[in-house]
C-alpha cells in the first residue's frame, strides 16, 4: 500500500485517522481506540495502514471519538465509492447482509477464500496494466468484504451475524500456479484452515469430473427472508438474477454440484495431498 496520503482516498482516511489518534491527549494507542470504538485492534491496524476499507459504523463512531463533525463519515463514503467498481457495489452490499452464501468457482479460489497475496498476484495476472494503487484498493477490498466470515465473538463489533458460507472449488483451480508455488502453498494451508470453521464448507470436483455449467462461476447470496440473489460476473461487468425461476435454475443447479463433488473429508483429504 503506498504510504503517500494523497495516493488515494483510503490512504487518506488511514493517515487522518493516525494522525488524530497520535495528536488526541499526546497520543492513545491503536488498542485505545479500538477500546473506545468497540472494534478489534487488527482492524483498527487495518484502517490506519489502508489495508481493509473502513465500515460506515466505524467512521460514525470515529467522529464521535475525535469530534470531527463528520469528517471520517463524509470521507468513508468516498473510499467506498472509489475502491468498489459500480457494478460490484450491489455484490457488496447483498453479501454484507447475505444469511447463507452458496459459490462455486472453477479458475480460481473464491474471493472471500482468498489470502492476501493470492488477491495481489491474480489481481496482477487479470489486470496487468492496473498500476500498484490500483491493485492495492482490490486487495484491499477483498479482504475487507472477508470480515463477515469472522465468527462475531471474534471481533467486538463489524457484524450482528455471520453468514454460513458452502464454496464448491474445480480442482483445476488449486493447480494453477498464482503468483508462485509458495503463494499457492500458503492459499491451500489457508483453505484447510477455513474449513476447520463450523460455517464454512468447502468441496471439491476432482478434474475427472465436468461441471454442469461448463466452468461458469456463479454465487446464490440468501437473505434473512429467504429470497436469494444469482450473481454472475464477466469482464468489466456483472449480472445480477432475481427472477424466481432462474433462481431456482442455479439454485438446483448448486445442489447437483454438491452432490457430485468430494464430500467434505475427501475434499480435505485431496487438499492436504496438494501440500
Amino acid at each position: 500500500m503506498a504510504t503517500d496520503p494523497y495516493s488515494s482516498p483510503l490512504a487518506y482516511f488511514g493517515n487522518e485517522l493516525k494522525r488524530l489518534r497520535l495528536r488526541l491527549r499526546a497520543g492513545i494507542t491503536q488498542a485505545d481506540v479500538g477500546q473506545q470504538t468497540n472494534y478489534a485492534l487488527p482492524t483498527v491496524s487495518a484502517y490506519e495502514t489502508g489495508t481493509r476499507i473502513p465500515s460506515a459504523d466505524f467512521a460514525e463512531r470515529a467522529d464521535k471519538l475525535f469530534g470531527t463533525d463528520g469528517d471520517f463519515t463524509r470521507l468513508q463514503r468516498l473510499v467506498e465509492q472509489v475502491s468498489v467498481r459500480p457494478w460490484f457495489r450491489d455484490r457488496v452490499d447483498v453479501e454484507r447482509k447475505a444469511i447463507e452464501i452458496r459459490e462455486y468457482e472453477s479458475y480460481q479460489v473464491p474471493g472471500l477464500l482468498q489470502t492476501e497475496d493470492y488477491v495481489r498476484a491474480i489481481t496482477k495476472m487479470s489486470r496487468p496494466v492496473l498500476p500498484d494503487e490500483a491493485i492495492e484498493r482490490v486487495v484491499a477490498l477483498r479482504m475487507t468484504r472477508q470480515q463477515i466470515l469472522i465468527p462475531d465473538g471474534d471481533l467486538p463489533v463489524d457484524r450482528q451475524h455471520t453468514p454460513r458460507l458452502w464454496a464448491i472449488i474445480d480442482e483445476s483451480a488449486l493447480h494453477h500456479i498464482v503468483g508462485s508455488p509458495q503463494i499457492m502453498q500458503e492459499q491451500i494451508d489457508h483453505l484447510i484452515d477455513m474449513m476447520r470453521l463450523p460455517h464454512i464448507t468447502i468441496q471439491i470436483v476432482p478434474l475427472a469430473k465436468v461441471s454442469p455449467v461448463f466452468g461458469r462461476a456463479f454465487a446464490v447470496l440468501v437473505s434473512k427472508n429467504n429470497s436469494a440473489v444469482i450473481y454472475l460476473e464477466d469482464p468489466g461487468a456483472a449480472r445480477y438474477i432475481r427472477e424466481r425461476d432462474e433462481v431456482d435454475r442455479y439454485t438446483t443447479i448448486f445442489d447437483h454440484m454438491r452432490m457430485s463433488a468430494l464430500n467434505d473429508e475427501e475434499s480435505l483429504r485431496l487438499l492436504e495431498g496438494l501440500k
